[in-house]
């Protein structure tokens, strides 16, 4: 829902009629429609002064936008923590093998040093 419509959702829902608007604005009524009607291109002072009229905040006329920007960062979040999980998956994984190979290259060290010390004692005598 654009700022128009929401304009006039609330309007209607106060039961206020849109000549007590633009009367108060000091605007022509078809300027007025085209504010509801979105072919209009409303100024923070204008939307400031509905607000005012129509007893409401002004956070709440662009709230929709907000919405939406708030939806886009909750989808987003929702990703990144999906590829946290994966990447935290992947370096565990990756740590596993690791540790398989850091535990294999132990032990191929223990053998060489085992056949060095062989060797050395043939050397001896």
């Amino acid at each position: 829902m654009n700022i128009g419509e929401l304009i006039r959702k609330i309007r209607l829902a106060k039961d206020i009629k849109s000549v007590v608007i633009y009367e108060k604005l000091g605007i022509s009524q078809s300027t007025y429609s085209k504010i509801e009607n979105n072919k209009y291109k409303i100024d923070i002072k204008i939307l400031k002064e509905i607000s005012t009229i129509l007893s409401t905040d002004l956070t709440t006329l662009i709230g929709e936008e907000k919405e939406v920007k708030h939806d886009q960062v909750k989808k987003n979040d929702i990703e990144n923590d999906v590829n946290i999980f994966k990447l935290i998956k992947s370096l565990e994984t990756q740590s596993e093998l690791l540790r398989e190979q850091n535990s294999f290259l132990k032990n191929e060290i223990n053998n060489k040093n085992k056949e060095i010390n062989q060797l050395k004692r043939k050397l001896a005598k």
